[in-house]
């Protein structure tokens, strides 16, 4: 489709693709497993592409670079990315626009998101 060419529309995509099919396995058992339905997931992602780093992360996990420091063997770690959850009060308002019918789609409980 892309023809060897990563974007960030690509990636959008493949993360499009992959909650679909998830929510399409939930679908599927919907009878005999509905826990499915609140089981969340993290998906984090990096591609090197014509020296081009392309990162993407959605849930609890963040993106670190690792750079050597100096000639001491040492490493700092650089934060690509931040948490995307529903801890951040614009992810509770993107969800809550995104799925108005649903009261339930942030709670908080034992004062966690």
């Amino acid at each position: 489709e892309t023809q060897g060419v990563v974007t960030s529309e690509t990636i959008q995509r493949a993360f499009c693709l992959t909650e679909e099919g998830f929510t399409n396995f939930v679908s599927e058992l919907w009878s005999t497993r509905p826990q499915m339905a609140t089981v969340g997931s993290c998906c984090l992602v990096g591609v090197i592409c014509q020296q081009t780093l392309f990162v993407a992360n959605l849930g609890d996990s963040r993106v670190v670079l690792g750079k050597k420091v100096g000639n001491t063997g040492g490493i700092a770690a650089i934060q690509l990315s931040t948490e995307h959850n529903a801890n951040l009060e614009a992810i509770r308002h993107e969800l809550e626009d995104l799925h108005p019918n649903d009261s339930q789609i942030a709670v908080l409980k034992r004062g966690v998101w």
